[in-house]
């Protein structure tokens, strides 16, 4: 009961899916973090379904638009409003105080509109290659993007301090081995089927994103918050995404 608590936790965290309340919330936030991978299968899906229907029947490049769009309105924009406020408040604020207010506004400054767009029209352009025919390849690139990106936050929030104690995701702590132990296999496993034996290389892309979002957190403000877990998300998911589809459209998956 608790394994499924938390799998329902991290849904109605990560996603805009209906699971019904989590009694009390706070508990269930804390074993939740080990489904996030799971989750990120959950979303891809989603994407892998609306591309497939606008592809053949619209043709690419509304398939392509219609699955970002898609998995952006399944998770409620959640990691790209992080994405934009960890834009705008890190090279925004003068100051860490100023950092984190300017986070923690609503608005999106030019920073957040740029690093939004950018994502957004990247991962729309890594679809545009791919046809109707190609339903496996576009499975591969999307549940392995979106599986490991999700596994960001959990090396993130090892390697750095929390900077707002009070925030919610301030209750994803602790992991704990079998925690990390189900994300890790979740990993694992969506890798290896999507890529086979290039699994090292996928996996070693995606730490890039990761350390750098880990190198500039801990310089700019000296800690991670919540929204920097989603820019990890959604920078780990765009690089996954990107490399997965050059070995798929070099035919070595």
């Amino acid at each position: 009961m608790s394994a499924v608590r938390g799998l329902r936790a991290a849904i109605g965290f990560l996603t805009r899916i209906p699971v019904g309340r989590i009694d009390p919330p706070d508990a269930g936030l804390s074993r939740s973090t080990m489904w996030y991978p799971l989750v990120g299968a959950i979303v891809a899906a989603v994407g892998v379904a609306t591309w497939w229907v606008g592809t053949t029947t619209l043709g690419p490049a509304a398939g392509a638009v219609l699955s970002v769009v898609a998995t952006v309105l399944v998770t409620g924009a959640f990691h790209e409003d992080g994405l934009a406020d960890t834009a705008d408040g890190l090279w925004g604020g003068a100051t860490v105080d100023r950092r984190l207010e300017i986070m923690r506004d609503s608005r999106m400054g030019t920073y957040g509109i740029v690093a939004l767009v950018s994502d957004l029209l990247l991962r729309v352009a890594i679809l545009l290659g791919f046809g109707a025919g190609d339903l496996a390849d576009v499975a591969r690139v999307l549940v392995a993007g979106h599986v490991v990106g999700r596994a960001s936050p959990l090396v993130l929030e090892l390697a750095l301090p929390q900077v707002r104690p009070d925030s919610k995701s301030a209750h994803l702590y602790p992991v704990g081995p079998a925690g990390m132990a189900v994300a890790n296999g979740t990993v694992g496993v969506a890798v290896v089927a999507c890529t086979g034996w290039w699994a090292p290389v996928v996996l070693a892309a995606a730490v890039v994103p990761v350390l750098a979002v880990r190198g500039v957190a801990k310089r700019r403000i000296g800690g991670i918050t919540g929204d920097m877990f989603g820019a990890g998300v959604a920078l780990t998911n765009l690089t996954v995404t990107a490399v997965v589809a050059g070995l798929a459209r070099e035919g070595l998956l």
